[in-house]
This record gives structure tokens, C-alpha cells and sequence, in this order.
């Protein structure tokens, strides 16, 4: 399989107004040396470099250059839902699989996140439309809301995980308390509302400010080691090769194409997103939500919606659609959105309708049919098998280090991870000294946690 991005990806609403970085490039071609190399420019290589730069001495600063194969933040994170919150289902899938003390401290990383965002948006002044928010997980089945209305309970009861400003919700003025009809329960959680494009360029641009050289539509096509330990990789690129002393991976899905150890152990996915318009008439009578969704139709499938501040709504998802169309299975039996990389094509043409219709449905005066698709696009995400990313030193390595295999969460991973990141690359820390979850860390057991249908 070929991990490299494709040359014509569908166009994102988040690209909608490109950056004057976008295509930039510091140099014709890549130095012949640097002493870091970042490869990918969404949020976690940005947010490395910029980390990486804000605390070194302005005097010695390292000479770090990011390379991306496409445009400038043109992959993930310029295709996602622009909304960090907690999902009540995730809490309960972590806290069955490690404890109420690791979901505890994983409600404390979520809620480090949006704050960590939030300081770097205001200390930069970047234009992104930033928002503190709430957000409801609304739920449709009453078995699955149940189940999740006890574990809470109990989980309250033992005093582990702090829900100090989290709410379960239901009775009979639920549809008017969350604006969504036909839910029989909802839970109510903080969130940020953001333009993940604009936060991540304008960061980039304070990045090349503080010295930072900058390489778009420059593909990396391979890594090599030297057999001597402690020696810089060569890397090979599509504007000659550098030697870097010290390499970030911050390609998520695409990764396995340069550390082939994680080919079926971090497994690119696509999904699917859109932009929703009402028209006129509904957007001169309903104000604009001030909270963001993830619709729960049972305990498998969910979407997620994040309204912007215009009236439009970004709404994302389409499991339960895909899993709907037949024709998009392949022989083995498994959705074609698995195992590709390619974003050049839409996963199915009814899944934006599946969500206009949703919409006109369940939103207060939606229910005129006039809502349009606006734009619709997919995008590659990185899942692994037991839905943990990898972070830190890439295995047998002593100069390298990965962020990647977010399962479609990286925003709610990210931001303070970087920092860690950071002091790792800088200072050779240790991933046990850092803040970073210890079940995040890669190493050579998980290396060995393959999908089943691997072709290993």
C-alpha cells in the first residue's frame, strides 16, 4: 500500500481561506543539516516546533525546519470537527479499560487541553474564532442512555473521577434544554468551539518568526538510519536530501510510510465531513447554537456537530450512513474507508444529505427542508487496535521520537502533549517524566498489537 498523501484532495471548508503560508516554502531546496526535522504541519508538528522554540534560549535557538508533503496544514486538522470536549462514552471505554484513576486523570488532560489552547490563542493573538463553550452528547436509545445514566451514578458515588462541571440531563424539557428534538437523555460536558486551520497557521507563522525554516509540497519519501548509533538520519525529499540530528513524526495516519514497524498498528481511515447552510429565512429566526454535539443513535454509532458562529453548522461523522450503504463494502467486508489514504474522493454522495436531513429534523426551525450542503470532504485519520495513540521515542531509536494514532481525537490529545514533546526532544526526557498518560507511550509490545486482518 502507499501511505503518501494524494495530489487532489477534496476541498475542506477550513481551507476555505488559505493562509499566506500555505504554499510557502524558506528555500528552494530542503538544508543540507538542521538539528531538528518536523515532518507534518497540522496541530501536533506545529505545536511541537513552537514549543520547542518559545523555550530555548533566543540566543542558541535550534535550527528546526518542517517539511509537509501537500500545503500547510492541509491534512487533519483542517478536516475535523474544530471541537474539543469529553465524550461520556469514551470516559466509560477508558475507565473499563484502565481504572477510575486513569479516567480520572484523563478528565483532567482533556480539561488541560482546552485551557492550554485557549492560552496560546490569546498570547498570540491568533484569529481563529475561538470560543469557550458547552456540549451535549445526545443520546436516541433509551437502553444505551441507561447504561451510561448507571455507570455515571456509580462512578459519582466512588468520588474517583471528577464531574464537577459535568451534568446528566434528561425529562420533559430536554429537547428545549439542548435544542435537539427526539433524545431521550443528554450529558452536558465544557467544550471549545474553534477554526482549527486558523489556529494552526497562525501558530505556524509565529513558528517561522522565531526562526523556523518552512518546506511545503515537499514530500519525504524515506528515513535512513545509519548503523552507527547516535548518528543524524538522512532524509530523502522531493527538494534533495537533509541530514536532521533529530526527528518528529507528525503524520498520524500516514506514518507507516516512513516507520514501516507501524504498518497495521496505526491504520489510516478515512472520514467524512460537511458544512450545512439553512437558508435565509431560518438563519434570520434561530440564533446560532452555543453548544457543540455528538449524536449518539446507539452505543456503535455517533456524529458530531459543531455550529459556527455564522449560522452554518459543521457536521461530521457518517458511521451510520456508511455502514447503511453496502455498495461501499469491499470483498473482504470491510467499509473502503479503511486502510486508505486517499482523501481525493468522497466516501459515499449520501452521507452530506444524511446529515441535512438530521439537521431539518432535530433543530428548532430547521424543519423547513431548505438547508443546503454548502461543501463536503474527507480526510485521513490514524486508529489502532486498542484506540491509544503513540507518543514518544520510536523504538530502537535514540533521535527520534512519534505523535500519531489519535482515533480521530487528536484535538483532545494534543495541544499539551507538544509541550512534552518538546522537553523530550530538547532535553532526552523520558515519556515517565513527563504529564503524558503512560498507556500512550510506544514501545515494542504495542508495536506488536496488529489489526487482525493484517497482512503481516
Amino acid at each position: 500500500m502507499n501511505f503518501a498523501p494524494v495530489s487532489n484532495p477534496t476541498d475542506s471548508y477550513w481551507l476555505s481561506e488559505p493562509h499566506k503560508l500555505a504554499s510557502f516554502s524558506s528555500s528552494a531546496t530542503v538544508p543540507e543539516h538542521v538539528d531538528i526535522a518536523i515532518i507534518g504541519t497540522g496541530l501536533a508538528g506545529v505545536a511541537t516546533a513552537y514549543h520547542i522554540l518559545k523555550n530555548s534560549d533566543p540566543k542558541n535557538r535550534p535550527s528546526i525546519a518542517l517539511l509537509e508533503a501537500r500545503d500547510a496544514c492541509s491534512g487533519a486538522t483542517a478536516r475535523n470537527g474544530g471541537h474539543i470536549k469529553m465524550k461520556l462514552q469514551s470516559l466509560k471505554g477508558w475507565c473499563d479499560q484502565h481504572g477510575a484513576e486513569a479516567a480520572a486523570e484523563l478528565v483532567k488532560w482533556v480539561e488541560a487541553q482546552r485551557h492550554d489552547l485557549q492560552q496560546i490563542s490569546e498570547e498570540e493573538n491568533i484569529d481563529c474564532e475561538f470560543q469557550v463553550r458547552r456540549s451535549y452528547d445526545i443520546f436516541f436509545d433509551q437502553g444505551h442512555a441507561t447504561e451510561l445514566k448507571s455507570w455515571m451514578s456509580a462512578r459519582q458515588n466512588e468520588g474517583v473521577i471528577p464531574f464537577e462541571d459535568m451534568q446528566w440531563v434528561e425529562g420533559p424539557h430536554l429537547d428545549r434544554i439542548t435544542g435537539v428534538k427526539g433524545a431521550v437523555a443528554a450529558f452536558s460536558s465544557p467544550a471549545i468551539s474553534l477554526w482549527p486551520y486558523k489556529f494552526v497557521t497562525g501558530l505556524l507563522e509565529r513558528v517561522v518568526d522565531l526562526g523556523a525554516t518552512l518546506h511545503t509540497n515537499t514530500p519525504v519519501f524515506s528515513v535512513q538510519n545509519s548503523s552507527n548509533e547516535g548518528s543524524s538520519p538522512v532524509m530523502s525529499t522531493s527538494k534533495g536530501n537533509m541530514r536532521a540530528a533529530k526527528v518528529v513524526y507528525a503524520t498520524n495516519g500516514y506514518v507507516a510510510g516512513l516507520l514501516p514497524q507501524y504498518r497495521d498498528v496505526i491504520m489510516p481511515i478515512i472520514g467524512q465531513n460537511s458544512r450545512i447552510v439553512p437558508d435565509d429565512a431560518t438563519l434570520a429566526r434561530v440564533p446560532t447554537s452555543a453548544t457543540t454535539y455528538n449524536f449518539h443513535y446507539d452505543s456503535v454509532f455517533v456524529d458530531y456537530l459543531n455550529p459556527r458562529p455564522d449560522g452554518s453548522v459543521i457536521h461530521g461523522g457518517g458511521g451510520r450512513s456508511l455502514n447503511k450503504a453496502q455498495s461501499d463494502r469491499t470483498e473482504t467486508g470491510r467499509n473502503s474507508r479503511f486502510n486508505s489514504v486517499d482523501d481525493s474522493q468522497l466516501l459515499n454522495d449520501q452521507v452530506a444529505q444524511d446529515f441535512c436531513e438530521f439537521d431539518e429534523q432535530h433543530f428548532y426551525g430547521w424543519e423547513a427542508g431548505k438547508a443546503r450542503v454548502d461543501s463536503t470532504w474527507t480526510g485521513v485519520m490514524g486508529i489502532t487496535t486498542d484506540g491509544l495513540p503513540h507518543v514518544g521515542r520510536v523504538p530502537g531509536t535514540t533521535n527520534q521520537w512519534i505523535l500519531a494514532g489519535f482515533n480521530g481525537g487528536g484535538m483532545v490529545m494534543i495541544p499539551t502533549m507538544t509541550r512534552s514533546i518538546a522537553k523530550m526532544v530538547m532535553h532526552s526526557e523520558e515519556l515517565e517524566n513527563t504529564d503524558i498518560p503512560r498507556q500512550f507511550k510506544t514501545t515494542e509490545m504495542r508495536l506488536s498489537n496488529i489489526f487482525p486482518t493484517s497482512s503481516k
